[in-house]
């Protein structure tokens, strides 16, 4: 999410009306949850998809430790992230959801099935996502507000965020087009396999849903390194969490996720011509 400005009086109020409006879509959500029961597919879970699970969630813990070990060394210099390594960063996930496929599929497992691929129509997933994600924003929003409020607005923006920002005040379409084509297509599909498809639907068979949803909605925002979206990207995971369990099908929160990116990256764009032009 591209960074708010700092909220007025009547900014915070209208704020909290918002968060009001949306805490009440998303509890409603819960509610029919809790009484129809959440349509996650996870029984067809055993050993052979919790020992990956466990092992990749290790591999993702441990490059997420090193990232933040690495940051605090006073030696450490920040270097800007560089447009060219953006799409191959998203093709590592990539090569991940790849390997899972054809592992779920040796094991007998449809994707199709499992993931509710074909259980809600392309119309209802577009309506839910759209829906939904506009209760989401409120959330986003205001974390990142009280975040930047504790921190002093001294902790830096995510680095794709900061790059976005920069290649869009030099109008350089190339690069604002891997930037969206990583953000809003590869990430969203990928992201969304492995920690409410995979991580999710394996850990509720273990856990159960709130032990696995808590699970992999930490590793979601921890995995992104930022200290300043961190709230937002737990709240954005959750959201997302509760969408999959409403309507059992992946491709709802993967629209929710593009969407939420794509708009987040559109207003970052409006921002930075505003800036640039003054």
């Amino acid at each position: 999410m591209p960074a708010p400005a700092s909220p007025t009086a009547a900014g915070w109020i209208l704020s909290a009306v918002f968060v009001f409006i949306a805490l009440c879509i998303y509890v409603l959500q819960v509610r029919r949850i809790q009484r129809d029961g959440g349509k996650v597919i996870a029984e067809p879970y055993r050993f052979p998809e919790l020992l990956l699970s466990i092992l990749i969630m290790a591999v993702f813990a441990t490059l997420t430790v090193a990232s933040i070990v690495a940051a605090q060394q006073p030696t450490h210099k920040s270097e800007p992230l560089n447009v060219n390594l953006v799409l191959p960063q998203s093709l590592f996930y990539l090569v991940i959801v790849v390997a899972i496929s054809g592992f779920l599929q040796m094991r007998g497992l449809r994707l199709r099935v499992i993931f509710g691929l074909d259980r809600v129509s392309p119309v209802g997933v577009l309506g839910w996502a759209c829906g939904l994600v506009l209760a989401t924003f409120p959330f986003a929003l205001v974390s990142q507000q009280i975040t930047d409020l504790l921190f002093h607005h001294k902790l830096e923006p995510q680095p794709l965020v900061d790059l976005f920002a920069k290649v869009a005040r030099q109008h350089d379409y190339s690069a604002m087009s891997k930037i969206l084509i990583s953000a809003v297509i590869v990430a969203p599909a990928c992201e969304e396999f492995l920690f409410r498809g995979f991580f999710y639907g394996v850990w509720k068979r273990y856990l159960g849903p709130l032990g696995a949803g808590l699970i992999a909605c930490l590793l979601f925002a921890a995995l992104h390194t930022s200290i300043s979206a961190f709230a937002g990207l737990f709240l954005l995971a959750a959201c997302l969490n509760i969408a999959y369990e409403r309507t059992g099908s992946l491709l709802v929160p993967i629209c929710m996720h593009a969407l939420f990116n794509l708009t987040s990256l559109l207003v970052l764009y409006g921002q930075a011509q505003l800036t640039a032009g003054k």
